[in-house]
């Protein structure tokens, strides 16, 4: 392809341009005090990102003037809006300039000046002779340091787009009246001048009803009793052009209107069009990537939204970039993510309601249909809050779903006098008779097709008044849908029909950066001349999300386009795209739509590789639903990947980990889908290298987690740790002996969990602990190790040992400051007390156990603490409030599904029953625990389960030889597993019994 220079000479031509001059800020000076090869290549970096920029506004770098540059806008290519690409590329360059100064090793302040005015191109086309240039150079020099001056003759021509402010006039050197310098600045979007009316504005028909009840509804909002209304209706009925008649009888009104579009392909995206909205909020989408609390608090008080620090911590939490390591991995505590949902929500309700009070809101989501999960969350919040603000939320969606708080407005086809009002509005005069009734007929009362047919026909000026005539039309034009109707509409555009053609390939949204660079050799005016046609037709409409982009204006016309190009072709511009995303460091498109792209493009690998990242994104954010949204893409992809692909097992395997996750999250760990995903992973895992084993290990931790039973889990772990000997990473190493542990005290093998433990914190590093913690177990690996060993030695009646590690499980899990391990070593140190039968140490650590799990909202340890402090209350005053904490902290437990101590909380259950003077309940509680745990393998309390049963059949005055034929059965355990401590407390009470 031919350089701008090559393609294009002039000869003595005339023409307007916009120039556009910038300089380095003391560049003589930085040199002096830099390194002269930096500063060369610090230049050159600057040079190159500001002739990117350029360039990305339709402008062209004439000339690199060492520590400047020289630049044209409408040059060499003519442009209707060179002057405001002009002002918007200055802007641009000022604020990368300000953002990257912290960063660079040698950090550059700009000065820019801008001008508008005629010049004249040489007879070689190298040199352009005019005042606009000369202008340009002036104002720059009169610029502060990363600041812009606009000549007049520029702003005369964009006060549309920006707001300006008069710094002063000033005497410039070569020119003789003073020159008045403006400081440009982004006006807001809501402040914008209104586009012309074009045809498809005009007023709305046969929605009266319609219109008279979101009025209605916003009247009730203005007095403080929002609401919330969804429009419901097939594509093409009117939702949007209904909502938008709305909108624009409040024009006159103070107010504030929001909206939220879903996308298709985007329902895996949580929170997709809050953030959008954010984005455009902060103007930098880093600041939500890098969580910056400062620029983003900033930028929510300049749009009038003053929030306390939690909520921007929140939604930062959300938005920021994290490691995709931890998506992986399980984690034990609040595993579906529900309160972080909740919170993120809840945050966002705040966010988009705050300054309600102060200003009438109008919140519309459009689209609904295509919802993330999240997203519909947010709307039911915004619903319930609305009740109460001065708030109306309006919904579009072509599906009803169940609403709690919204009022449901079904739209129906027109009613046959509105169709008529329609054609007649459209045709400005009366239509052929007859005519209405035809499109009427074919319509069906659809308002869209009734529009397009009224003015296909329109174009086509029927002399004669038959109905063979329109049919012929019809015919003639190859017209029997609306498709058909929106594709023939298409092709009377011309040449731009292949603009909007490529642009369908894209999505109903898009750039005009990316639709240039899929037109290869096109040139820009040529683009920009086909996006004005399009833009006249109605075809596409200017979007508020970035500036340079443009979206269809119905989906139907873009799925026209999209439809009309040959599979071949389509699957040629998907490719293009998915190359540029596949070279690029960050895909410029969402990873759904990049999956969609090269999936479409056949580019099976790369498609797993985006919905992987898509789906990892998701977990991170507790978003498991639209998780599951990626992962079926990807299932799909990495099922389509050639099976002698050398990625095909790593696609593979990483499905696998991201759908245990996520079955896990959604299902429960006990769930058949959890299982069998981990159980093919480990089929294909066990024939792989060490190394990839132990990049995998977190197949490994959820196939043991998710074990139906404590014998196969301890089958399991045995597996886990014997394959993990060899390997060389020590942090892997000690996870496999943090399964064993945990595993082996439940199966009563102590001497095996104790010499996991001694091996597993041998290889035990704080530092690792920290990265962690999160993911293997939710807890620091050496709190666990400490408190499983205390549990051991004590069985293993050896007190000293047993109080020495609690000691020390307690003090580290201190010194952590993490909220997991806390609750996990004061959970240890309670069930320690709790079988020594120290019901004040119990209810004291229970009460914090309880203060640092509320803090922290951890249900699952809310509900342990709640049990046993009950249970300690019951057992030292027989209080109500004792029997009602522990009924009511089993019944959390039980709806939580987290019982992963069931013999002793079985035990517990039986004591409090036998306190309240039940012990036949008492009795049979602790049969069913006792059968519960040999069918299950949990064993380590089985001898003392036995040893409960003796006593309740003692005080039922059952047999004296079932008593005694169940202390002897707890020894025999006890004495199995090496538990002396058990084993003296059943021979105690065996030797109480008299003697028979």
């Amino acid at each position: 392809m031919k350089t701008l220079d090559a393609r294009f000479r002039f000869t003595g031509e005339r023409r307007q341009v916009t120039a556009l001059f910038y300089d380095i800020v003391g560049s003589t000076e930085i040199l002096l005090r830099s390194e002269p090869e930096q500063f060369f290549r610090s230049v050159s970096a600057l040079h190159q990102s500001a002739e990117a920029i350029i360039k990305e506004h339709g402008g062209f770098l004439h000339q690199r003037l060492g520590d400047g540059g020289c630049c044209f806008f409408g040059y060499p290519d003519q442009s209707e809006d060179a002057a405001e690409s002009a002002v918007q590329a200055s802007l641009e360059l000022v604020r990368i300039a300000a953002k990257t100064k912290a960063k660079a090793r040698t950090p550059f302040k700009l000065r820019i000046g801008v001008a508008t005015g005629l010049v004249v191109f040489s007879t070689e086309g190298d040199e352009i002779v005019g005042t606009a240039p000369v202008l340009a150079a002036r104002l720059q020099a009169e610029a502060e340091p990363n600041s812009v001056l606009v000549a007049d003759s520029t702003v005369q021509l964009t006060r549309h787009k920006f707001e300006y402010s008069l710094l002063r006039e000033a005497r410039l050197k070569g020119f003789e009246e003073p020159i008045a310098l403006w400081r440009p600045q982004e006006r807001e979007r809501s402040t914008l001048e209104p586009s012309p009316p074009h045809e498809w504005d005009r007023p709305i028909r046969g929605r009266e009803r319609e219109l008279a009840a979101l009025s209605s509804a916003w009247n009730s909002a203005l007095d403080g009793k929002g609401s919330s209304i969804a429009l419901v209706g097939e594509a093409g009925i009117g939702k949007s052009r209904l909502f938008g008649e709305f909108a624009r009888n409040l024009r006159e009104t103070a107010h504030e209107t929001l909206v939220f579009q879903c996308g298709r392909r985007l329902e895996s995206q949580p929170l997709h069009p809050f953030v959008a909205f954010l984005e455009r909020l902060v103007a930098e989408p880093s600041v939500l990537k890098d969580g910056d609390n400062g620029a983003f608090a900033e930028a929510l008080q300049a749009s009038g939204r003053d929030v306390e620090a939690d909520t921007v911590d929140t939604i930062l939490s959300f938005t920021a970039d994290r490691s995709s390591a931890t998506s992986r991995n399980i984690r034990v505590p609040d595993l579906s993510g529900g309160a972080f949902r909740r919170k993120v929500v809840d945050a966002a309700a705040h966010i988009l309601t705050c300054k309600a009070t102060a200003v009438p809101t109008l919140l519309v989501f459009e689209d609904v249909h295509w919802a993330d999960g999240m997203t519909l969350e947010l709307m039911d919040r915004l619903g319930l809050l609305a009740e109460k603000l001065p708030i109306l939320v309006i919904q579009t969606s072509r599906i009803r779903r169940s609403l709690a708080v919204a009022t449901e407005i079904e739209l129906s086809g027109l009613a046959s006098a509105a169709v008529r009002d329609l054609v007649a509005s459209i045709w400005g005069e009366h239509p052929p008779p007859g005519l209405s009734d035809f499109i009427l007929d074919q319509c069906d009362g659809m308002p869209l097709y009734a529009e397009e047919l009224a003015n296909f026909f329109l174009t086509r000026q029927p002399l004669g008044k038959a109905l063979s005539e329109w049919k012929g039309l019809l015919l003639e034009g190859g017209v029997t849908s609306l498709n058909d109707l929106l594709s023939a509409k298409l092709a009377e555009t011309g040449p731009a029909r292949r603009v909007a053609q490529f642009a369908s390939v894209i999505g109903r949204e898009f750039s005009i950066s990316l639709l240039t660079y899929l037109l290869e050799g096109v040139s820009r005016q040529t683009v920009d001349a086909a996006i004005e046609r399009l833009l006249s037709q109605g075809i596409i409409e200017r979007s508020s999300a970035a500036r340079g982009s443009f979206q269809f204006r119905h989906v139907l016309t873009q799925e026209a386009a999209y439809s009309s190009l040959l599979k071949s072709d389509r699957r040629r511009i998907h490719r293009r795209i998915a190359d540029l995303l596949i070279a690029e460091g960050e895909p410029s498109l969402p990873s759904a739509i990049a999956a969609w792209q090269c999936a479409e493009a056949g580019l099976h690998d790369a498609a797993a590789r985006f919905a992987l990242a898509a789906a990892e994104a998701s977990v991170l954010r507790s978003a498991m639903h639209e998780a599951n949204v990626s992962l079926e893409l990807c299932a799909r992809e990495v099922n389509s990947v050639s099976q002698r692909h050398p990625d095909r097992t790593e696609l593979a395997l990483g499905l696998f980990e991201l759908q245990g996750v996520v079955a896990t999250a959604l299902e429960g760990e006990g769930s058949e889908s959890a299982r069998r995903v981990y159980s093919r992973a480990m089929q294909l895992l066990r024939k792989q290298s060490s190394g990839i084993r132990v990049k995998h290990f977190p197949v490994y931790w959820g196939w043991w987690f998710t074990a139906p039973n404590i014998l196969t889990q301890q089958s399991r772990a045995r597996i886990l740790v014997g394959d993990m000997q060899a390997v060389e990473d020590q942090e892997t190493r000690l996870q496999s002996y943090h399964c064993g542990w945990a595993t082996s005290f439940h199966a009563g093998e102590h001497d095996f969990c104790l010499d996991c433990v001694a091996k597993g914190l041998d290889l035990y590093d704080p530092e690792r602990a920290v990265r962690n913690r999160a993911f293997f177990g939710g807890h620091d690996a050496k709190v666990c190790g400490l408190g499983e060993s205390a549990l051991s030695y004590l069985l293993l009646n050896d007190p000293d040992a047993s109080e020495n590690a609690i000691e020390q499980c307690l003090e580290w899990a201190t010194s952590t400051d993490h909220a997991g391990s806390m609750v996990h070593a004061l959970y240890y140190a309670i069930v320690l007390r709790r079988c020594q039968g120290r019901y004040d140490d119990v209810h004291a650590l229970g009460e914090q156990m309880l203060s640092l799990a509320e803090r922290h909202d951890l249900a699952a340890s809310q509900a342990r603490a709640n049990m046993y402090c009950g249970w300690a209350e019951l057992m030292m005053s027989s209080t109500e409030r004792g029997e009602e904490r522990f009924q009511g902290g089993l019944l959390l437990q039980q709806q939580l599904g987290t019982d992963d101590n069931f013999s002793i909380h079985s035990d517990m259950h039986a004591q409090v029953l036998q306190r309240l003077g039940k012990p036949a309940e008492a009795l049979a509680t602790v049969h069913n625990a006792i059968n519960v745990g040999r069918n299950s393998g949990q064993w380590f309390w089985l001898a003392e389960l036995y040893h409960l049963s003796a006593k309740l059949r003692r005080d039922l005055n059952d047999a004296p030889s079932l008593i005694k034929r169940d202390l002897t059965k707890a020894i025999q355990i006890a004495e199995g597993q090496k538990a002396a401590w058990l084993a003296e407390r059943a021979k105690r009470a065996l030797d109480g019994l008299p003697r028979l």
